[in-house]
């Protein structure tokens, strides 16, 4: 089993995960196809974990996901979620600077 400070951590990093997809499958799912959006993000997590975890380090997080348990029993409260919005506010924000900097017409010359 994790050290106390890991299981804390794996456990906000989750929550803030499923507020995040949540979030995200309100945006994107289409009233008469939401199961798409979801099969859509269930492709897009497995890409990212191929990336960040890949093969050897799959099979140990996934044979030590078992024993991680959600203090709420791996359900995300109301006041959980509500803790992780300025998480979420903060991403928004960085979204929006992103799409800024890249909407900004590049003015002047170099040199």
């Amino acid at each position: 089993m994790p050290m106390a400070a890991d299981v804390d951590t794996i456990e906000r990093t989750s929550i803030v995960a499923y507020t995040l997809l949540n979030e995200l499958h309100e945006v994107l799912a289409l009233p008469k196809a939401p199961d798409d959006v979801t099969l859509g993000i269930l492709m897009g997590m497995a890409m990212f974990l191929d990336d960040k975890v890949g093969p050897m380090r799959a099979k140990r997080l996934m044979s030590e996901a078992p024993t991680i348990v959600l203090k709420t029993d791996a359900h995300v409260t109301t006041d959980q979620t509500q803790r992780i919005l300025p998480v979420l506010r903060a991403f928004g924000d960085h979204l929006k600077e992103l799409r800024m900097k890249a909407e900004r017409p590049v003015s002047g010359s170099v040199g």
